[in-house]
């Protein structure tokens, strides 16, 4: 993983910083809920941009990419993914745990909690069927004319999509998020605010100082962290090297699936048996 800093004038909505603070325009997100989910909302609320929340039990953290309700009361979590590793619906469960026990407060029954989502937008096919739109759907073995409904959807998009089964305003998004190209002329409100939101963006120089500062902050800490791991690896074996980095990484809020790809390539390890090792850490 390179650590070169891409300038906020050339940052694709791909980019996690670049599609947090479009997704926090609210015109857009709401346009987005809804051309994906078919249905209108009148009101969303952002609960925070990267929440954090910790299992007290397990010492695992979750961070949140976007995160908000609507009028209804139902909570949204939306996440871009760019990297492909496995395990994204145990991730997407662990997700959906955290916003349950965040909603569900004392005295409540369990029968109030809300109706939740957990979307990612992949730049990557993480099934290879060539569909746009994975969506779990939830039945009794043998009687899949009976739902179960536990009130939770999981919704996985493929911005490499050759099978459109998605609204046009969401193909038009994938579209974008899979090309980066600004020639594009794209007929949807949805892609037409989303590709002026980013170059609002890309030309906010009040978000150019706060989003360098933040890049080179994380970078040198990130190099350090490497350098760090790298050294622990030849003083004190191998493992030790890795706990280190992992830990590092860890601590500067980068995602499970950036540190598996991080480990695999500063130890020259098979992803899986990097995501193994990573997990193996990633709790202390």
């Amino acid at each position: 993983m390179s650590t070169n800093i891409t300038p906020l004038s050339q940052l694709p909505l791909s980019d996690d910083f670049m599609f947090g603070e479009v997704m926090r325009q609210p015109e857009v997100c709401q346009l987005f809920l809804e051309c994906l989910l078919a249905k209108d909302i009148a009101r969303i609320e952002y609960i925070s941009k990267q929440e954090d929340m910790t299992d007290d039990v397990s010492g695992h953290g979750i961070r949140l990419d976007v995160y908000l309700n609507d009028a209804a009361g139902t909570y949204y979590d939306i996440e871009m993914q760019k990297t492909s590793s496995k395990g994204l619906e145990r991730r997407i469960r662990y997700y959906q745990g955290g916003i349950d026990r965040r909603c569900l407060g004392k005295g409540l029954d369990y029968t109030d909690l809300p109706e939740s989502y957990v979307i990612f937008v992949c730049d990557f096919d993480y099934y290879h069927a060539g569909l746009a739109r994975y969506e779990r759907v939830s039945s009794i073995n043998g009687h899949e004319d009976i739902a179960y409904d536990d009130g939770s959807h999981a919704i996985i998009l493929n911005s490499h999509y050759q099978e459109g089964n998605a609204p046009k305003p969401i193909l038009e998004f994938l579209d974008y998020v899979r090309t980066n190209n600004d020639q594009l002329q794209p007929l949807s409100e949805l892609a037409q605010r989303t590709k002026q939101a980013v170059h609002t963006i890309r030309n906010d120089r009040t978000k150019e100082v706060s989003y360098m500062t933040w890049a080179m902050k994380t970078r040198d800490l990130l190099r350090q962290g490497r350098e760090e791991g790298r050294e622990e690896g030849r003083e004190e074996g191998r493992e030790e090297g890795i706990k280190v980095l992992v830990v590092t990484l860890k601590r500067l809020s980068q995602t499970l699936d950036l540190v598996v790809q991080t480990v695999a390539e500063q130890f020259g390890l098979p992803l899986e048996e990097a995501e193994e090792k990573t997990r193996q850490y990633w709790g202390q």
